[in-house]
């Protein structure tokens, strides 16, 4: 399925640091409203999203320590609606197969340990992961999405 970098119907921000976040920790956060995306991309002539694609949500500058990476739903979907969030190398290495059809809070610092498996830590980014060059942190829709609103968030440290 199709990754979009566009962010018609959000702002995702710059590949800079935001001005309050130069000082060394701040959190990146965006909103995604299902619907004003979808709004979005039918007044431009995108394709409509569909079950498998990947918004790339925030920007992740180079030089960067993601700590955790959270999902708040304000909004459910009303429907059935999974996500996924993690990166173009783990797609959903900070959080598998969120509920997007239940207002509530996740945190990929939830983490479970797998019994009996060593090693084994879920979500698999957990303990966050370094970026020594930019990139995104991407939200996977799992099923279609129409009317969900969440903010997808990131706390960083600038290392560079």
């Amino acid at each position: 399925m199709p990754t979009y970098n566009d962010s018609l119907g959000f702002d995702k921000g710059s590949a800079a640091y935001p001005e309050k976040g130069r000082l060394d920790l701040t959190k990146l956060s965006v909103e995604l409203d299902f619907a004003a995306i979808t709004t979005a991309r039918a007044a431009a002539g995108a394709t409509a999203l569909q079950a498998g694609d990947v918004l790339e949500a925030l920007h992740v500058p180079a030089g960067t320590q993601v700590l955790a990476v959270g999902l708040n739903v304000t909004t459910a979907e009303g429907g059935t609606l999974t996500v996924d969030v993690g990166d173009g190398a783990d797609p959903d290495g900070f959080l598998d197969g969120v509920d997007a059809n239940a207002v509530a809070g996740y945190s990929s610092s939830q983490v479970t340990i797998s019994e009996g498996t060593p090693n084994t830590i879920s979500p698999a980014l957990a303990f966050g992961k370094y970026y020594a060059a930019a990139d995104t942190i991407d939200v996977k829709i799992v099923n279609a999405a129409d009317a969900a609103v969440m903010t997808v968030w990131a706390v960083v440290a600038n290392c560079a």
